[in-house]
């Protein structure tokens, strides 16, 4: 495990106390977490874009949706 440190963080208390209960840690442990899923995300993203500029997956087995039949998404 990384090294721990003690950080003066502002946070909404009734939210770090709440993810600690549906994750059954502590509010540390949840925060910990949080920070851990955030990166992890971040990393996710980057490899998707990637993918996305070396233009896609290749479908070699003739599985996946035709594109041209799937709406485009709506912001």
């Amino acid at each position: 495990m990384a090294r721990l440190s003690r950080k003066n963080l502002m946070v909404d208390a009734e939210k770090v106390r709440e993810l600690a209960r549906r994750r059954q840690t502590s509010e540390s442990g949840a925060v910990r977490e949080a920070v851990d899923f955030a990166l992890a995300a971040e990393e996710v993203m980057a490899a998707v874009r990637e993918l996305h500029q070396r233009g896609g997956l290749d479908d070699v087995f003739g599985r996946l949706p035709d594109e041209s039949a799937v709406p485009p998404a709506t912001s």
